[in-house]
Order: structure tokens, then sequence, then C-alpha cells
């Protein structure tokens, strides 16, 4: 899947040719990126070699192996550009005659082996020239179209979902950003996504809502601030429901019985308990909507739970006659599990013929089968529903769902809990409320620096940089993780956090256009080659292609965070010790080519992330 547009570049030009086992092949240095000179480098270097497999299988190995080497602390510039697995590279060249390490090439190419991996260095003049043409060509898509999909791929991605009837929590949240990236991803390399949000305005919690509504709803609280007010009245309820239960089960509670009573009128049609189904779903629908907005995020498919509650009859059709449903001696239909010691076996009626949640979702999955002939499905969804998604997957590969074959680790894309997350009294609150706190923050911050440029629309300013901070922080861990959330963190403006990249990035859009300077089609880069914070700058910048890859390949969003942070350390030290302004216009011009294409890569990196990058503080 990755960079198969070098192999086309190939066949370009007939400046230069070179025989690859007996076959001419054309390529030109001028239309080729960094990485296919290394790739290059290595087929051609093995030309003739008696042995060696297929050379197109060898091109089409080769490419995926060659990497840009990272930059290593303590080291004022790498001593060589690509590196390559030399056990994995000797798989392809069996039979041999000469030594892989100490290939060397033509036009400057060095190979160096060290500890099982083969350097290569190309001339910095000519790296750097390729690097800054490749981005300069590529604008908005450098770094995702090496990865393009060879086959387009429908592909579901289940995120954010929350319950109607309870708080939007930071559990959401995380699932939230988490698959609008990962969504972003797949849409950047050409898959067709799926975005669904399946808001569960269904089940047991409603009827208890309702029970709450109707023992202690205050008709001015629902008017000035409703969100708050039904949380207020679920909190209530189920402390009802605690108090008289005990630490016996809930099912004791005559307060939680007469909830399912409540729910159960519902499943029956009954007229007043759908319309206040349908009031708190509006009043709730129309909250989240501002939450999604403010977070820059966005569904192609907003399902409801509820759409499914009338087709759970097929699947519990489907499941008896596949052999796959029985029934306990309390009237419970259930499927049984292999791991039913550790999980539990699959429930899926309750024993008053009442639906559950795994139902709907067996439902909710066979419909969307039908409807979108999907390839792949993923669940962003937290690791405390593990067992929930072995049942689902279970089940569904026995009624012969295609994708349900794959591991359950690629369908159930699972991240940690968050920790700390909460205001300056030390609350729990509203998605809502840790935004505005955020924005708050970030315009006081903004207010006391002297710098800052915006003022009539700093709200606006504020609340972005807010956003940024949030989501950066978190998604910079490894998204299985579990994290402490810290404002002190998330604000900071010189360490790894949101108001730190969206500065550096408005940096660089204030220089570009007051510098006195304008790019043209003939800058001369060996002019800047030598400078070490831009040479390595390139460098990074060269490395974008890889770590989108591996972000690609492994759906953790935390490899661009960290690789982001990286850049804009690396962009201020190169802004610190290279200016353009008052230089010689052939060095301006150099050096404002390497920020013009470091502020695009900043950008690409943002708009993967979800994020809205600032041109002004």
């Amino acid at each position: 899947m990755k960079r198969p547009r070098w192999l086309k570049e190939l066949t370009n030009s007939p400046r230069h040719s070179h025989s690859l086992a007996g076959k001419a092949v054309a390529w030109d240095s001028s239309a080729m990126n960094a990485h296919l000179w290394s790739h290059l480098y290595i087929v051609k270097s093995v030309q003739g070699s008696k042995g060696v497999k297929n050379f197109k299988q060898v091109e089409n190995y080769v490419q995926k192996l060659v990497q840009v080497q990272p930059l290593k602390k303590n080291v004022s510039s790498p001593s060589s550009q690509f590196t390559i697995d030399i056990s994995q590279l000797s798989n392809c060249f069996v039979g041999f005659s000469g030594s892989i390490e100490k290939l060397d090439g033509k036009d400057g190419f060095q190979a160096i082996a060290d500890s099982g991996w083969l350097n290569i260095k190309v001339p910095n003049d000519m790296f750097v020239k390729r690097v800054l043409e490749e981005i300069r060509a590529a604008t908005s898509h450098y770094g995702s179209a090496d990865s393009k999909c060879s086959r387009v791929e429908n592909i579901c991605v289940e995120y954010s979902s929350p319950n109607i009837a309870k708080p939007f929590h930071v559990g959401h949240l995380r699932s939230t950003i988490i698959g609008n990236v990962l969504s972003n991803l797949l849409e950047a390399v050409g898959h067709s996504v799926k975005r669904v949000n399946f808001l569960g305005d269904w089940g047991t919690q409603f009827g208890l809502l309702s029970l709450g509504l109707t023992r202690y709803a205050d008709l001015e609280k629902l008017k000035s601030d409703h969100l708050l007010e039904l949380y207020n009245l679920y909190v209530k309820i189920n402390q009802d429901v605690k108090s008289e239960c005990g630490e016996a089960s809930e099912m004791t509670s005559e307060t939680y019985q007469e909830g399912l009573g409540l729910f159960a009128r519902l499943e029956k049609g009954d007229e007043g308990m759908k319309i206040l189904w349908k009031m708190v779903n509006d009043l709730s629908l129309a909250e989240l909507n501002k939450m999604y907005k403010r977070l820059g995020v966005h569904f192609t498919d907003v399902i409801s739970e509820s759409s499914y509650q009338q087709k759970t009859a097929d699947v519990i059709y489907r499941l008896q006659n596949s052999g796959l449903m029985q029934y306990d001696d309390h009237g419970v239909g259930y499927v049984q599990m292999p791991e039913e010691k550790t999980i539990g076996r699959a429930s899926i009626v309750k024993s008053d013929g009442s639906s559950l949640y795994l139902t709907r979702d067996i439902a909710s999955v066979l419909d969307r089968q039908d409807i979108f002939n999907l390839d792949r499905m993923h669940y962003v969804v937290d690791q405390g529903q593990r067992g929930h998604f072995i049942k689902l997957l279970h089940i569904l590969n026995k009624l012969s769902v295609p994708w349900a074959a794959q591991s359950i680790n690629n369908v159930h894309i699972k991240f940690g809990r968050v920790k700390g997350m909460s205001t300056r009294q030390g609350k729990v609150v509203f998605l809502r409320d840790v935004l505005d706190e955020a924005k708050s923050r970030v315009i006081e911050s903004m207010k006391a620096k002297s710098t800052t440029r915006v003022n009539e629309n700093i709200e606006e300013i504020g609340d972005i940089i807010g956003v940024t901070c949030i989501v950066l922080q978190d998604l910079k861990s490894h998204r299985s993780s579990d994290y402490t959330f810290s404002w002190d963190r998330a604000l900071n403006m010189k360490a790894d956090s949101g108001i730190f990249v969206q500065y550096c990035h408005a940096r660089l859009c204030s220089m570009l256009s007051g510098c006195g300077t304008s790019l043209t089609d003939d800058v001369d880069v060996n002019l800047i080659h030598n400078d070490k914070s831009l040479y390595n700058l390139v460098h990074h910048m060269a490395r974008y292609p890889d770590v989108f890859s591996q972000a690609l390949i492994k759906l953790e969003p935390h490899h661009i965070v960290q690789y982001l942070f990286k850049l804009c350390h690396l962009i201020n030290v190169a802004y610190s010790t290279c200016p353009v302004k008052g230089q010689p216009v052939d060095i301006a011009q150099a050096r404002l080519l390497v920020f013009d294409c470091s502020r695009q890569v900043v950008a690409n990196c943002m708009k993967i992330l979800g994020l809205q990058p600032l041109e002004k503080i």
C-alpha cells in the first residue's frame, strides 16, 4: 500500500537507464522523492546478480522497507537519511554474490552497515531539494499521498455514541476524538468511510430518567439548563435506587422496578411515554450537536438505538433458526459462549420478552452490512467494554458476517480512562464545562501575553485553542493507556501542548506574510543545506509519510501527535537561528521555502487530528 506511485515514476523519462536483470528500466532522478532514491540505490546495486528474485518483486519489497532515520537526541545532524533492516532486506537477495553491507552506489550514495541496519546517505543538497520539492508538489496531501490505498474499502467507524439519558462524559469525549482521527486517516488514503454515531436512546436508563422527571422535575430549571437538570434528575433517581437496595441487587429496589415498568410501557408504544422520550431526545441532541460543532467533529450517519427495537425480532429468529438461541428456566434467551466462565453468557432476550443492548447492536450490524456492504468495522469504545465485543463478534461470526472473522483488536479500537479532568472547584463536569474552562483559561493566558494580536474575535480564537489543548492532551499517549489530565500541561506555552502548536503555526503564518520576501520557482536550496537547524527540520519533515503510515496501520493517533510536537520544537529552533527578514534575497528565499514547507506539514498534521490551524493569535 505504501508509496505505489514511486514505481510509476521509474518510467517517466529516458534520461537515465539502468539494466535490471536484463530489463531496461528508465528513471528520472528529478521526479523522485527521497525514499525512492534509496530504494533505487539498493535495486541498482544488485543489478545483474544471479539468484536474485524477480526484480519487480524486489522493487515492491524494498520500497516498503526504506524508512527515514529519526533524529536522535544530542546529535547535531544525522549521519545518514535512510535505514533498512538488513535481515529483512536479505530475504529478497537469496543467492546474491556480493555483500549487502558493502554496497556502494553512484551519485554520492553511501551505505553503512550498523548493528543489523543498512544506513544509506545521499548528498545533503540533493536530499533537501527533493524533500522540499515533494512537499510543495503534494501540499495538503503530503504524508498521506504515499499511503494511498490500492483497493478502496467500505469501512464503518462507530464513535462517540453517547447515551441520551446520561451526560456526555469524558469516556465519550475520548471515543469522539479518537474516532474522528481514525476516520480522517482512512479517508485521507482513499477509503469510503461511514462515520456512525450510534445514540443510546433506549433501555432501562430511560425508564429511570422518566421516573425522575415524574418525581423531581423543576420546569423552570428544565427551561434554563435542560442538560444539567436532566443529569441531576438521573443522579437523584439512582440515589433512590441505591438507598433502597443497599448492597443487594438493584433489581430488589422498588424504584428500579418502577423504572423498568415505565420502559416496558415505552417499548409497547405508550403514547405518553413516547412524547416524553421524544422531548428528552430533542433536548439532548440539541446540546450534543453544539458540542460536536465546537470539537470540529461530524458524522455521515447518526443512528439511534431505538430504531432497531422493532428489528430485534429478526435477530432472535435468525439465532433460533441457526440453533444458537437457548433459554434458561426463567425464560431468558441467550447464546452460549466459549469464554462463558470469564465473560458470562450472551443474553439476548429478557424473561419478559424485551430486548437488550446486545440484541439491538446485532440488529444494527446486520442492517449496516446490508446497506453499506462493509469490508471493515471499527468500534471506538473504552476497553471496559471488551466482553461485549467478544460476545458480539462470536455471534456475528456464527451469522457469517464477513468482517467478523478479523481480530478483535482490529474491530474493537479500545482506549483507556481519563483521570483528573475537573473544574477549578474540583468537580467532574460535562464536556461543555470542560471546553468552557479551557476557553476561559486560554483567553486569560492570551490577555497576559504582550504579543497577542487578536482582540475583536478573542472568544472564537480562545475556543479553538482550548479545543486544540483538550484534543492533543488526549491524543499524545498510546490510546489504550490511562492518563491523568492536567490543565497545567494542556495549556503550557512552551511544552508539548495545543497552545504551543497553535502559536507555532500562527508564528509561521506571520513570518511568511511579513518577512518582505516572496518565493519564486528558482530558489537555490544549496544555500541552506549546511544550516544545521534548517537541515534537521527538513530531515524531520521527510519522516512524515512514514509516521502517517505507522498511524494508519496501527490506528494510533499518538504517532502523529508526537511527531507534530517534535516538528514544532525544530521549527522554533530554526526560527531563532536562521532569520529570513534582513537577509540577502537568495538566502532569505531559501530559508523561507523551508519555513513555508514546515507550515504546510504542521497544518497537514493538525487537520488529520481534526484541528483548525490558526493564522493569527
